[in-house]
């Protein structure tokens, strides 16, 4: 096997962890925040050429991809573009121009000055920058310092750019660049990295020890691209310190025996191809025991009867009659007398007796019901009650509350030889009607009510009024509210605010619940409709 394979298989990996740039890999650590931070503090209140340097494998460009993608897409407007694909100035221009819809430089100075007095700026962003050819990084500076409505220009590359930027034509008295270096990663950076690069292989950081990952952060200097190189050449190191052994084992397996084993092999073939007739299969015999002797059982009877071990037959005549015995104790716990159990066993002829009669049980007499007189109806006599006979048992019985009297009156029409009907008279009305408008205007404009609820139906209103039967003082008036009739529901009638408050916390529940609050009477006469 290579060393790739032997170094799969030896972590169990899913995949090798440490390729370059694998999708969806992102690791962005605290200390590279402060420099994203920087650039975009730079690009609102600086006009200087920004340039990003850093070795190869720093992590340039996932912080350029971490600045295009903290841009307020409503305020920045970016250009992404690399020196690789595009390295003279003629391709970077017309790249430039047709991502923005403009046909040249002098456009784009134009259009960046007009989304500038809206609240936008343009960004350029180049990764790889340190491949753009002279005239395109002399291009890109003189774009940068076009004035206060000038688009960014970001540069992301390695320090070879150095001396290309020493070449750039601009004015000694001018500060027109800026350099951000990318800071390498810290000892626990490193760990955190490798720790996200193994888990995302399948494994974890416990494959490394302490002194692994500090060798592997020595070896590469904290620079993320280093530390995938060093961290495969420390655990490869270790792959072949546990796979060298066993290679030596096969290396100098003797030759003397696997000549022997060779010849074994030899001799056992020619033995069973030079075999003459298979013999014939053994024989075995098995020799059974001798014939058990019979025994004798007669009873002189001359046939022979084989019983089982125990006297089985006496066994089972005495648990019937133990369950004779059971069943005759149940009877004699029912109170039937001892001939009875004894006539309940089979008799000689195997026949069961008839059935004996039950005793009957004592009559209990259950005094009549004797059911109460119809009530008649108002204005009728009641019948007069029959005079007990002497056929007739009179019982006492617990005296019987009398009937509630019906709640119709006796008319007065009835003749004076009925017996009298009892009156009763109605109950009183709960609630008087709701006071009206004219209620309203005889109060004095003083006084406060307490309104409960508005509506613009007036049925609603005073469905609401009957329900509140045992509020007193209610009161409705008709109003218009947004050009439409409004009907108030009021309650009360109080001589100053703070009676009306309080008289409010004295409300039933229900009313409670809409919230009543005082209004005065001279506001409701003023609405009155």
């Amino acid at each position: 096997m290579s060393s790739t394979e032997d170094f799969l298989l030896h972590y169990q990996l899913q995949h090798d962890p440490f390729a370059a740039r694998p999708p969806g890999f992102r690791f962005f650590t605290p200390g590279r925040k402060p420099v994203l931070a920087q650039l975009h503090h730079m690009a609102h209140f600086a006009e200087q050429l920004q340039v990003v340097v850093g070795p190869s494998g720093a992590g340039k460009t996932l912080l350029r991809q971490a600045l295009v993608a903290s841009c307020n897409r409503d305020k920045v407007q970016c250009v992404v573009t690399s020196g690789r694909e595009y390295a003279t100035e003629d391709g970077l221009q017309k790249l430039i121009c047709q991502a923005l819809g403009v046909s040249d430089i002098d456009d784009l100075l134009e259009r960046s000055s007009q989304l500038h007095a809206t609240g936008m700026q343009i960004y350029l962003v180049v990764d790889d920058a340190h491949c753009l050819q002279q005239d395109a990084l002399q291009m890109l500076a003189d774009i940068s310092q076009s004035g206060r409505a000038a688009p960014r220009v970001f540069l992301f590359a390695e320090d070879s750019i150095a001396e290309k930027l020493e070449s750039v034509s601009m004015p000694a008295e001018r500060a027109w660049l800026q350099l951000v270096d990318m800071p390498p990663f810290t000892l626990e950076e490193t760990r955190a990295y490798l720790a996200q690069r193994l888990e995302g292989a399948g494994q974890g950081i416990e494959l490394l020890d302490d002194q692994q990952v500090a060798r592997i952060h020595e070896l590469s200097g904290g620079w993320p691209g280093a530390v995938n190189e060093a961290a495969r050449q420390v655990m490869l190191e270790e792959v072949e310190q546990d796979i060298r052994p066993v290679r030596s084992r096969r290396s100098g397996f003797p030759l003397r025996s696997v000549a022997a084993l060779v010849l074994v092999g030899v001799g056992v073939a020619i033995a069973w191809m030079m075999g003459g007739e298979e013999p014939a299969p053994t024989q075995t015999v098995l020799n059974l025991p001798e014939p058990v002797a019979s025994v004798d059982v007669t009873a002189g009877t001359g046939a022979a009867v084989l019983q089982m071990p125990g006297d089985s037959s006496s066994a089972l005549e005495r648990i019937a009659e133990e369950q004779d015995a059971e069943s005759t104790a149940d009877v004699e716990m029912v109170s039937a007398p001892a001939p009875v159990a004894a006539a309940a066993r089979p008799s000689a002829g195997g026949e069961l007796p008839p059935p004996l009669p039950m005793p009957e049980p004592p009559r209990v007499e259950v005094p009549a019901v004797v059911a109460a007189p119809p009530v008649p109806p108002a204005g009728v006599p009641a019948p007069a009650s029959p005079a007990p006979t002497a056929s007739t048992p009179v019982r006492e019985s617990t005296p019987v509350a009398a009937a509630p009297a019906a709640a119709t009156p006796a008319t007065s029409s009835a003749p004076a030889s009925r017996a009298p009907a009892v009156e009763v008279q109605a109950a009183p009305r709960a609630s008087a009607e709701p006071h009206g408008a004219a209620w309203y205007r005889q109060r004095p404009a003083s006084q406060y009510a307490l309104q409960v609820l508005g509506t613009r139906s007036r049925q609603a209103a005073l469905d609401f009024i009957r329900a509140q039967s045992g509020v007193a003082d209610m009161g409705l008036f008709e109003t218009v509210h947004e050009g439409q009739p409004w009907y108030v529901v009021t309650q009360g009638a109080y001589a100053s605010r703070a009676q009306a408050q309080q008289g409010a916390a004295r409300l039933p529940e229900s009313l409670r619940k809409q919230k009543p609050w005082p209004r005065s009477m001279a506001s409701i006469q003023q609405s009155l409709r």
